[in-house]
């Protein structure tokens, strides 16, 4: 008889350390603040440096303490740490080194669970209870490293001296908690915020925002060295940005229906620098766009009880902060903050003219323009359009027919990776390159041969404006000799002036066409460069603002049709002609389809 496998006991010698960073606030000091004003201000800032100063020591005093307990027992040390910025005792969510530890202390290495005091771990009195019956189930002991608090876990009374620390720790950690928020209500209730002032502000000595000095120097190599306005430049070439400027160009964009991903590009582009929690310059990210324009009423002057990102704007309502608003206190102009209160809550609420739709639909850049190819078949056969289904983006990833609708198409979605790469292949096709605009224009009056009362038109326009100008030249020769007064003089010049804008207002039908195409030539070329880094909140306004339509297969998974913005019409018939004089056609003569996907360079 073969003898049983003898499986040797894991030996437990690893000892769970854990570490973690809180802040210390004084309730004294937090009463002193509130009585000494801007003093007290300078005197918070003071304190929470010298805190924050101590706490920087504190995990390597937990450290050492644990380390000698550990060296004492010759267990080996396996650590966990809770130390990036502030860690709170009173939740588990918000301290990822904890739940990894918890992970571990059912393994049959663990002998010990290692702490420097009792609230390092929790400062709830019902998870230290659950924290001692785990490890008295399990055999694993709970050690203090901390010689002033040392508690021997094992006897009655030291559970109880637990329990009661416990509830002590979760009553100050509840007392400081209402203290902070009962100051930070008393400020607020002054028109003062708290934390971290708006980017582009400071505070005052009386607690109040004002515009910010700091800013950042632009050097030629992109890179920005941080400043105050009236520096000397770093280098003679440098460029300043200062960050009052900044936050005052995101509302200004912001008000002229720029998207948030726009914005962001624009000020990319020129080089502007956004201050982190350390005062130093860093690049622009979506969401501090997204900061500066939520942050719209305490740049006016009034302070929420909610945090700017906690406050909806179909809640957070326009016609109930504006009146709010105080100009004395304000840092922009409050009729700026009042146009960014509005824009944001139409474009929360659909009512945008570039946010026309659900949200859930903003986040799929084709949704509300894609229409299945075989519920148009049947629209059309029974001329019915109510028939027609639109494509919407559900399921995380997927473009999904209608619910509810059978129209023999058999697959009912497709991935969203493989409709907009297929989107994108179109898009391409049809691009053009500036040298070949010419051609374009040319192609254009081959097809379209301006008539003599076209060129009857544009030559009169000429004349009548080099009239108007020879006008005002004589007018101003007049008044140099003195034949007539100022007053018929500027009355003359005013007169010309309007005529010739008005003559040069009058477009002809091929300055439209001009304008029309070059308009298409630039919106096919800023969707090809910026929709693999667009957001897809950007790209659906791209797409929307050149596309009226797009019919999709989804049996075959392919674009079967389109349909362009009127305006952009006359320049597909333009491209489409333009392949054809290329000599890129198939053998019976008829130009490439578009819809092939068969990627064309562009002339």
């Amino acid at each position: 008889m073969a003898n049983k496998l003898s499986i040797s006991p894991v030996e437990r010698k690893t000892a769970l350390c854990y570490i973690r960073k809180s802040w210390t606030f004084h309730v004294k000091e937090e009463d002193e603040i509130e009585a000494e004003g801007d003093k007290a201000d300078k005197k918070r800032k003071g304190k929470y440096e010298t805190d924050n100063a101590t706490e920087q020591i504190s995990p390597e005093r937990q450290r050492a303490h644990i380390q000698a307990i550990c060296d004492a027992n010759g267990w080996i040390a396996e650590w966990y740490e809770d130390t990036e910025k502030h860690k709170s005792g009173m939740h588990e969510k918000n301290r990822p080194g904890w739940l990894a530890l918890k992970s571990r202390m059912r393994d049959p290495d663990v002998v010990a669970i290692v702490a420097n005091d009792l609230a390092r771990l929790h400062r709830k009195g019902w998870r230290i209870g659950d924290l001692l019956d785990f490890v008295d189930e399990h055999g694993i002991k709970l050690v203090i490293a901390d010689p002033r608090r040392q508690i021997d876990f094992s006897t009655p009374y030291g559970r109880m001296f637990a329990q009661l620390s416990a509830i002590f720790d979760e009553w100050y950690a509840l007392d400081i908690s209402e203290r902070r928020k009962a100051d930070i209500a008393h400020r607020k209730s002054e028109g003062k915020t708290v934390g971290l002032p708006p980017f582009g502000t400071r505070r005052n000595k009386d607690g109040y925002l004002v515009a910010t000095q700091e800013g950042a120097w632009l050097l030629p190599d992109g890179t920005w060295i941080k400043g105050i306005v009236g520096d000397t430049p770093p280098t003679p070439d440098a460029i300043w940005r200062g960050y009052y400027d900044c936050a005052y160009r995101i509302l200004t964009l912001y008000v002229e229906q720029v998207g948030k991903g726009q914005i962001l590009d624009k000020l990319h582009e020129e080089g502007w620098a956004f201050r982190d929690r350390d005062g130093n310059p860093s690049p622009l990210e979506r969401e501090d766009i997204r900061r500066v324009i939520s942050n719209f009423a305490e740049y006016g002057g009034y302070v929420s009880r909610n945090r700017a990102r906690e406050r909806h704007p179909t809640e957070f309502l326009a016609d109930e902060i504006i009146p709010k608003l105080d100009p004395e206190r304000a840092v922009f102009d409050v009729g700026l903050l009042a146009q960014v209160a509005y824009s944001r809550q139409a474009r929360a609420s659909g009512r945008h003219p570039t946010h026309a739709v659900n949200r859930k639909a903003r986040s799929y850049p084709l949704a509300g323009i894609t229409y299945c190819a075989h519920c148009e078949q049947l629209a059309q056969k029974h001329n019915n359009p109510k028939l027609r289904s639109l494509l919407s983006g559900k399921l995380g990833k997927y473009y999904r027919h209608k619910p509810g609708v059978k129209c023999g198409t058999g697959k009912t979605m497709v991935t969203r990776e493989k409709y907009e790469t297929d989107f994108m292949r179109l898009v391409h096709l049809m691009e053009l390159n500036p040298e070949s605009f010419d051609r374009l224009l040319e192609l254009s009056d081959h097809l379209n041969p301006p008539t003599e009362d076209l060129q009857d038109a544009e030559a009169k326009k000429e004349q009548a404006i080099a009239l108007c100008k020879r006008r005002i030249q004589a007018a101003i020769d007049l008044f140099g000799d003195g034949r007539i007064t100022r007053q018929e003089y500027m009355r003359r010049v005013e007169q010309n002036e309007r005529e010739i804008v008005s003559w040069r207002a009058k477009t002809t039908d091929r300055e439209k066409l001009v304008m029309e195409l070059s308009m298409c030539v630039q919106a096919i070329q800023a969707m090809t460069q910026m929709w693999s880094i667009a957001t897809d909140e950007d790209k659906q306004g791209m797409a929307r603002h050149l596309f009226e339509s797009i019919t999709y297969d989804l049996g075959v998974e392919q674009i079967v049709d389109f349909k362009l913005k009127p305006w952009a019409e006359q320049f597909f018939t333009l491209r489409s002609g333009l392949y054809a004089d290329e000599r890129l056609v198939e053998g019976d003569g008829n130009p490439v389809a578009l819809t092939g996907f068969e990627p064309v360079s562009s002339p």
